[in-house]
């Protein structure tokens, strides 16, 4: 199951995810940053940097200047202030939510950044939720809130009834990905926390239902289910998920494996 190294890694997601975004709603004025976003989707960070018009200077271009700077290589302490100086600036005075909430997301990414050797501070993320609830970049904060509650140093309980807050609040989430992920999030942690492997299948199947989760990580997820169902006494929903990780998976190296498991599901 996933470690929560590898867990944490989903809070700190490369900052080149946030150039892909503007691309996506570009306007007619913004063209001229088309390539920058381009090259920064492909973490071609110098070369986006020299793309970038000197003169540029829409809300879309300073957001941009940003991201690159928190990108810049290599990345000093410096880059990383004026940053999110300026993603903060944005995240006060843009002229639309979508970029407000946008800006300050990445601002709050970037302090984890800073922060990830030490105790990261949720306030950033909390205010962004509560501010922006309506705004995919805002209900991403719930999910990065979902994976620092399982980052701490608190007691089992507290964590339990942390987490049990968040799910509460998630009902509230409308973008797709962002459900998504706060549900492989939460099933993650549980797997991690133990003894909570009812809640980590339920969280699965949520994934699952959404359909909305990344090829790459479709493999483990079925592979995931298959396991948890198993173990809770369910194998015709174990099996139901091995064949369809055979399925979408024919070559994978885990494929002997999964033969082996579905051969020792009970048959009624």
């Amino acid at each position: 199951m996933m470690p929560l190294p590898t867990i944490r890694l989903l809070g700190f997601l490369l900052l080149s995810g946030a150039m892909a975004s503007p691309a996506a709603n570009a306007k007619p004025a913004a063209n001229q940053l088309e390539s920058v976003w381009r090259l920064g989707s492909q973490g071609l960070f110098a070369e986006a940097a020299q793309a970038l018009p000197e003169t540029a200077s829409s809300e879309e271009a300073v957001f941009t200047r940003a991201v690159l700077l928190l990108n810049r290589q290599p990345r000093t302490e410096t880059d990383m202030k004026n940053a999110i100086r300026i993603l903060r600036d944005l995240g006060q005075s843009s002229s639309t939510a979508e970029l407000r909430a946008r800006s300050l997301f990445i601002a709050a990414q970037a302090e984890s950044l800073q922060t990830r050797e030490q105790s990261a501070d949720p306030t950033s993320y909390q205010n962004l939720w509560h501010d922006y609830p309506q705004q995919p970049y805002g209900q991403r904060a719930l999910v990065h809130l979902m994976l620092m509650a399982f980052d701490t140093e608190e007691t089992r309980e507290s964590i339990l009834a942390r987490c049990a807050e968040l799910e509460r609040q998630a009902d509230a989430l409308t973008d797709q990905m962002a459900r998504s992920h706060f549900h492989q999030v939460a099933a993650r942690g549980y797997l991690y926390l133990g003894g909570q492997e009812v809640k980590a299948l339920k969280h699965l199947l949520r994934v699952n239902e959404l359909g909305v989760a990344r090829r790459e990580t479709l493999g483990d997820l079925h592979v995931s289910i298959g396991q948890l169902a198993s173990e809770q006494g369910r194998p015709e929903l174990a099996r139901t998920h091995y064949f369809e990780f055979l399925r979408l998976f024919p070559n994978d190296p885990r494929v002997y494996t999964i033969n082996a498991n579905l051969g020792a599901l009970p048959i009624k």
